[in-house]
């Protein structure tokens, strides 16, 4: 076999090597006495003709916040951690650049560290490169801590496949897969899959609101939005949603609205879901005779504050907003 080395001498491989990967070469013997390549003379911004090669110098150049504790060079042949690893230096010219450093040791005959030998890359663009994603992943950490509510990634067909800041929201775990699904109270749960696949068919926005089961059984709302996050080819990767608890907001608003609530509005409401009397009266609790009652009502509905909010809350998680103005009330699909 013809080995590389029958054709050309190892200085112009090294040569080549060092010109095309903007790399350089140095050695050390167990004395600390170094020896450097023209292409780490040129990684340093130095002059081979007036520099002489040595630790003191390479320290020299580093950035003043990227340099080892000091050492002695010669330590160099049983530690090659005075060198290896990525830092900054500083070239005569005041130019900033990155170097990578990977050496290895050499032993003699007697199995003894003989001399190091390092190759070292320029790593500036590389860097420089790698800066906007750090910054966006910065930016993205701290975004997961001050959002106000669980942030997640779902899947296409509305499966929770991640949560990014549930350190501290030890019932978290309930969302993942489609656990968010029996969570939600057995009569809103079509509407809330219906919502979602129209969501993920068009690639509009999810945006709905809905009551949640807390460990203890009782029910909290939840303002839950998602946008999806595409590929190159502008299909839908995944989704990343946020579920936020809007309870006390949202029984507040219902106070006030549900005390303005009409019968023409319930009328309305009830005709959009396409249910029956008898359906509406098995998902709220309230007589059907009674809800034939308050719709044949032309103004405002006489009822308990707890039986309004009751009537409210099923039809809005069924998809239904109520509106409340200075105009006459109505509703329309959510």
């Amino acid at each position: 076999m013809r080995h590389l080395e029958n054709y050309l001498d190892p200085s112009e491989i090294l040569r080549l090597f060092e010109e095309k990967f903007g790399a350089g070469v140095w050695r050390c013997d167990a004395e600390g006495r170094m020896q450097w390549s023209r292409g780490f003379y040129g990684l340093l911004g130095l002059d081979p003709n007036a520099v002489a090669p040595s630790y003191a110098e390479i320290e020299r150049r580093i950035h003043p916040e990227d340099r080892r504790p000091q050492r002695d060079p010669r330590g160099f042949a049983f530690d090659r951690s005075l060198l290896d690893g990525e830092f900054r230096i500083i070239r005569p010219n005041r130019a900033l650049r990155w170097l990578r450093i990977q050496s290895e040791t050499f032993l003699n005959s007697a199995g003894e560290p003989e001399c190091v030998v390092g190759v070292v890359v320029d790593i500036t663009e590389q860097r420089r490169s790698l800066q906007p994603l750090k910054t966006d992943a910065g930016r993205y950490a701290a975004l997961t801590q001050v959002a106000g509510g669980l942030l997640w990634v779902g899947s296409q067909d509305g499966r929770i496949t991640s949560l990014l800041n549930a350190e501290n929201k030890p019932d978290a775990h309930r969302f993942f897969g489609k656990g968010w699904l029996d969570l939600l109270p057995e009569e809103e749960r079509e509407t809330a899959l219906r919502i979602w696949a129209a969501a993920a068919e068009t690639g509009q926005p999810y945006d709905v609101e809905h009551r949640l089961r807390q460990s203890d059984g009782s029910y909290r709302w939840y303002h839950c939005r998602a946008v999806p996050v595409p590929d190159a080819d502008g299909s839908i990767r995944e989704w990343l949603g946020i579920s936020t608890d809007v309870h006390e907001e949202r029984l507040s608003t219902e106070q006030v609205s549900t005390s303005r609530l009409t019968g023409a509005q319930l009328r309305a409401a009830r005709g959009m879901l396409n249910w029956s009397v008898k359906q509406l009266a098995a998902r709220t609790g309230i007589s059907a005779a009674v809800i034939r009652r308050l719709e044949e009502q032309n103004g405002l509905l006489r009822l308990p504050d707890e039986t309004l909010r009751t009537l409210c809350a099923t039809l809005s998680s069924a998809g239904i907003e109520f509106i409340f103005g200075a105009g006459k009330p109505g509703v329309r699909p959510r």
